[in-house]
């Protein structure tokens, strides 16, 4: 069972987690980037709030609140913060380069913190994903990158990759839906003063910021956060974050769905090795699970 459901399950994760870059930038033409994801996680606190219910018990020890709080800083805050704030001066193939490389950062932090054992196989692989990556994003295009942009989008690849680390180190064992919930929490708290620093407003959005709001909210925050979490506990921090490298793809079959952008055969080219090297890493650690 775990054959069809695991792969199907990373399949889904990358289309939900791709496509928030694509729904956001229909967006942000017409709302602030901090008013966006204050109101996105404002949106996913109050539907998760009554599924917290059966969780009282647990939804306010303070281990979950500061570990939901500090995810949802490094996650909501710091990661998509930084990262949408990119997009508005780099472009998009470049910024999903970045946050590619996020399995990287992942596999060192882990390793460091004795929490995955990494070797060859694992690093190759990843190494053959990210060519695919840098083949499908046309990273050597002429165009300079803004260089505070690009710092946005490295620092919060970084903050992503050690929330990555920290849910498996430290909240592995506690319910999904308190520690999402406190996320959006922290998302809202600490996004909302700066949306108001910059002067953005908090009137009524345009139908498109609207639509992309409760699908960002509902849809990727919860829908796609859970699935991220699921996905960590089942594979492992380094694993799970070798995921990403499936993202570009699927970003640019949805660019090309939305925003009519052709589909060149590096992009397929591409793609075989990220498939390649994905199907190298689950397989080695398939292996490595039967013989303990």
């Amino acid at each position: 069972m775990d054959k069809i459901l695991n792969p199907a399950l990373v399949v889904l994760f990358s289309i939900v987690w791709s496509s928030a870059f694509i729904v956001g930038k229909l967006a942000l033409s017409s709302i602030g980037v901090f008013t966006l994801l204050t109101e996105r996680f404002l949106l996913s606190a109050i539907i998760l709030a009554p599924f917290c219910i059966r969780h009282l018990p647990v939804l306010f020890q303070t281990r979950t609140i500061l570990l939901g709080l500090t995810l949802g800083l490094m996650n909501n805050a710091l990661y998509l913060g930084l990262t949408f704030s990119a997009l508005m001066t780099v472009r998009p193939e470049l910024v999903v380069v970045v946050v590619s490389c996020a399995p990287f950062i992942t596999m060192v932090a882990a390793f460091a913190l004795g929490l995955d054992r990494v070797d060859g196989h694992k690093i190759a692989g990843t190494t053959l994903g990210f060519l695919g990556v840098v083949m499908i994003s046309g990273i050597g295009t002429p165009a300079r990158p803004d260089p505070v942009g690009l710092s946005f989008a490295i620092a919060g690849t970084v903050a992503f990759s050690l929330a990555t680390v920290l849910f498996r180190g430290k909240a592995r064992r506690l319910p999904i839906v308190p520690v999402n919930f406190w996320q959006s929490v922290a998302g809202v708290l600490a996004l909302a003063p700066i949306a108001m620093a910059r002067g953005e407003t908090f009137a009524l959005p345009s139908a498109t910021a609207m639509f992309a709001i409760s699908y960002l909210a509902i849809g990727v925050t919860i829908g796609g956060m859970a699935l991220w979490l699921l996905l960590i506990r089942k594979s492992g921090a380094a694993t799970a974050s070798s995921y990403h490298l499936l993202n570009p793809f699927i970003g640019i079959v949805l660019s090309h769905v939305v925003f009519d952008r052709p589909i060149r055969s590096i992009d397929v080219l591409g793609a075989g090795l990220i498939a390649l090297a994905l199907s190298w890493t689950t397989r080695v650690r398939r292996r490595a699970a039967s013989v303990r």
